[in-house]
C-alpha cells in the first residue's frame, strides 16, 4: 500500500501477540490469504511510511 490507511476498530486479528487492524472486512480476508507475507512487506514499507 505504502502510506497509512485508515483502521476499522471493528476488523482486527493478533498474531504472535500484535495486533493488527484492517481497514475492512475485505481487505481482512485478502490480507489473512497471506499473513505472513503482509506482514514482511508492513514492515518494510514503515519507516518510509512515517517520513
Amino acid at each position: 500500500m505504502g502510506r497509512i490507511a485508515k483502521a476499522d476498530p471493528t476488523v482486527w486479528k493478533i498474531v504472535q501477540g500484535k495486533l493488527y487492524l484492517n481497514c475492512s472486512q475485505n481487505i481482512k480476508r485478502k490480507w489473512e490469504q497471506d499473513i505472513p507475507g503482509y506482514i514482511e512487506k508492513a514492515n518494510k514499507n514503515w519507516p518510509s511510511v512515517l517520513k
